[in-house]
């Protein structure tokens, strides 16, 4: 009976999520539609009546009067309503399936037996914050039902909409606890591997995730690790030191208290807690000991932490970049990028670089561009006599212009945590990413012709125009996104949903690479993605909303205004700060934590904040391609075949060339700001 209530639980998870992200979607192109359509209507009416077609005028103005009087107000309303849904039901999910990100570097290196009691200490207080949460939400919604509060345009109940929280986070605690219990019996934890990409078979070669030192003989395995007693203790500790000062056993100066925030979250990260679940518990350790601000503000904050229009392109985005990626179109633009330059020293990875950048104009993840690109060239290279480690190398730094040029998932939570327009941010990657690909090109070919490597026959016009036309339904993509934005037809969540739209349509339609009965699939992918980012944001606004009530944004301002660094300085350290980051977290949680500390220290030595979100980016990008975390890394090793170790050293002539374009466009503000000046976006 148990097993069977299980399984329809999995499935109401799944289901729900894939059908929410599925209806948002669609509700926002047909919004779209029809904010256009009723004035394209009576225009064709007109034209159709002076040309004396009145069966075209009478059904145009048939189509004018049905959209004139359909209300869609509430449209948006509903998307981010569903959205919450998604994002609260969709962390749940994703605990079952192990998406949620972590810092699991030192817990990977323990003994067996001291990895375990770290991984049990980790899940266990993941179901003690989200356990809070449903309390504390539960008592909420109680409240807004007392109220009888309704929305704005849907004239909803709001304790139906906040309803989410309570019932996400108890689903996310009895998913922690099922994960422990279950891990605990059988030692098996969900496993999903970010770096892995539907379509590319996985070898198993790659030590992805290396083994416990200790793990040979089980003496070895059964020891007690030092490490493992101090990744525990030390959370706990700092909880107790938190605990003695709200008692009045101990008084901590206001810099100790910002900086017991700060190793509280360290502590806990470490133990391989995802980074949302740690940035959650700081918070709430803040609240409970070292504040007086009220816990009903928590559960506000969960809601609207992520009820922002700006916040649903990051799904959409998502949604459009799985449909690329499986869609057929990297093999096109990379048939017309090798018509191009194929018959150039190198050309073959000449033609994955531009490839790489056309696909990065229009999906916004380095691993889906990696994925796609990498699995078509990499084995034509080598089929044509380029070594793999050659290819493989390419491709990995390559791949990172997916969160450089147009769309990007960074840029959406940069934009969001600082406040920045998500249109000048796009815009003004696209000459960095330009300068970045013309650079790798350049060192591509310097190295293909030392060495001699083998030249594709020059290809015909004919066959040029051909592949162009082929892929011009990809390319059409970078039309709808940035001259949506730019025209002022689109928000940038709107060009966001269009894209997915478009993005589908031609996956499977127009291409036919993907059957309508995989859609699903492609959906669920997608949403469970979405909701573990939008479950980071979630928490990466509480842990600001601290941030901030102590006025410590401000205050670290000042203070790095007082060391007469300059902003030439400031930028240096900063570099060196975020890129020391990069080898221990992924991209958007780095972003997340440090963007609202270190905007407002950019903003008062004069730093555009557009300029300071590329900068940012190009850090993130660097972090992708180089070991422990970097996933484009990851990525390449499972289509090349290739071990992590081979891989690092082969990525090594192109990431040196990435570290001088980072010094390029930290110190040349012009490159990125030219552009969105120029098109009136900044």
């Amino acid at each position: 009976m148990l097993r069977v209530l299980n399984s329809a639980l999995n499935h109401l998870e799944e289901w729900l999520i894939a059908t929410l992200i599925a209806a948002a979607t669609g509700l926002i192109f047909i919004a779209v539609v029809h904010r256009y359509g009723a004035g394209e209507s009576i225009a064709l009416s007109r034209w159709a009546a002076a040309h004396g077609m009145s069966w075209l005028a009478s059904l145009s103005m048939a189509v004018f009067t049905f959209l004139s009087e359909l209300d869609l107000s509430w449209a948006q309303e509903l998307c981010i309503y569903m959205f919450i849904w998604m994002a609260k039901f969709g962390a749940a999910y994703g605990v079952r399936t192990g998406i949620h990100v972590g810092v699991d570097l030192l817990v990977n290196r323990l003994p067996e037996h001291s990895r375990k009691h770290v991984i049990l200490f980790a899940l266990l207080c993941g179901a003690l914050f989200t356990g809070m949460i449903a309390a504390f939400g539960a008592s909420f919604v109680r409240e807004m039902f007392h109220t009888g509060q309704q929305s704005n345009d849907l004239e909803a109940p709001m304790w139906f909409v906040y309803l989410a929280i309570p019932l996400g986070s108890g689903l996310m605690c009895f998913r922690f606890l099922q994960v422990s219990w279950i891990y605990y019996w059988t030692g098996e934890l969900p496993h999903h591997d970010e770096s892995h990409v539907e379509g590319v078979e996985a070898d198993a070669s790659p030590a992805l995730h290396p083994q416990p030192a200790g793990a040979a003989t089980r003496a070895a395995a059964r020891k007690v690790s030092p490490l493992g007693v101090i990744l525990i203790m030390a959370p706990v500790l700092i909880f107790m030191m938190c605990l003695a000062e709200k008692f009045g056993v101990v008084v901590l100066p206001h810099w100790m208290r910002a900086a017991t925030v700060f190793a509280l979250l360290i502590a806990l990260m470490l133990t391989g807690i995802p980074v949302s679940i740690a940035l959650g518990l700081t918070v709430m350790t803040f609240l409970f000991t070292l504040t007086t601000v009220p816990i009903e503000a928590v559960s506000m904050k969960l809601f609207t932490g992520i009820e922002g229009f700006e916040i649903m392109a990051i799904p959409f985005f998502i949604l459009a970049g799985n449909f690329l990626t499986h869609g057929g179109v990297a093999r096109r633009m990379i048939n017309f990028a090798t018509s191009l330059i194929g018959h150039w020293y190198g050309g073959l990875g000449l033609a994955g670089i531009v490839a790489c950048a056309m696909f990065a104009l229009v999906c916004g993840s380095s691993v889906a561009t990696v994925a796609a690109i990498g699995a078509i060239v990499l084995p034509e290279m080598v089929r044509h006599g380029y070594p793999m480690r050659f290819g493989a190398g390419i491709i990995t730094v390559a791949g990172s212009l997916g969160i450089l040029m147009l769309p990007s998932i960074p840029k959406i939570v940069y934009a969001v945590s600082t406040n920045t327009s998500i249109g000048a941010l796009f815009v003004a990657g696209l000459l960095p990413g330009i300068l970045l690909t013309t650079m790798l090109c350049i060192v591509t070919w310097w190295l293909a012709r030392n060495r001699d490597y083998p030249r594709l026959p020059k290809a015909t016009w004919g066959e040029t125009v051909r592949t162009f036309r082929e892929s011009i339904w990809g390319l059409m993509l970078v039309v709808i996104i940035i001259g949506g934005i730019y025209s002022g037809l689109f928000t940038a969540t709107e060009a966001a949903a269009m894209a997915a739209v478009y993005s589908f349509v031609i996956a499977v339609f127009v291409y036919k690479a993907i059957k309508m009965v995989d859609v699903p699939r492609v959906l669920l992918r997608a949403a469970n993605t979405s909701a573990m980012l939008l479950y980071i944001v979630t928490n990466a606004v509480l842990f600001s909303f601290v941030l901030s009530n102590e006025n410590l944004p401000a205050t670290l301002a000042d203070w790095i205004a007082a060391q007469n660094l300059g902003w030439v300085g400031f930028l240096l350290v900063v570099n060196i700060l975020l890129l020391l980051a990069g080898n221990f977290m992924e991209p958007n949680s780095i972003i997340l934590i440090m963007a609202p500390i270190l905007a407002p220290a950019a903003k008062k030595l004069g730093i555009d904040l557009v300029h300071f979100g590329i900068v940012m980016d190009v850090n993130m990008e660097v972090g992708l391609c180089h070991p422990p975390v970097g996933l484009n890394l990851y990525v390449a090793s499972m289509i090349a075949r290739m071990r992590i170790t081979d891989l690092a050293v082969a990525v090594m002539p192109w990431l040196i060339t990435m570290l001088g374009f980072l010094v390029i466009v930290t110190y040349w503000p012009d490159l990125t700001l030219w552009l969105p000046r120029v098109l009136g976006m900044h």
